[in-house]
């Protein structure tokens, strides 16, 4: 298993190799966005449970992921990681602001 897509215990820096990043963000990305997804198809009002906490999770997941990835990016600095962090550097750019922009999302936190 993708050390960075383990949830289950503290993170295993050790474990994780710079060609594991990219198919992990991709599908931590494709998770947060499917979440993203339901939550503006969902006609019901917005709860915490059906809205607040399903998009915690998610982001949560992603951001356990990427500070994983900046850490070492950080501390053992290689051509490979590096290349790997700016990689996937633009995509979580993306994704950001695809949620700063989303008029559902933010009617849906109101």
């Amino acid at each position: 298993m993708n050390p960075l897509l383990d949830f289950s215990d503290l993170p295993r820096f050790h474990a994780v190799k710079p060609e594991q990043i990219t198919p992990a963000i991709d599908a931590l990305l494709e998770e947060n966005r499917a979440v993203i997804q339901k939550l503006e198809q969902d006609q019901s009002d917005p709860t915490w449970d059906s809205f607040v906490l399903p998009m915690h999770d998610a982001q949560d997941r992603l951001s356990r992921a990427w500070s994983q990835v900046t850490h070492l990016n950080a501390v053992v600095n290689s051509p490979d990681l590096r290349k790997a962090y700016h990689d996937n550097l633009g995509k979580l750019s993306q994704f950001r602001t695809e949620l700063s922009q989303n008029q559902r999302l933010y009617e849906g936190y109101e």
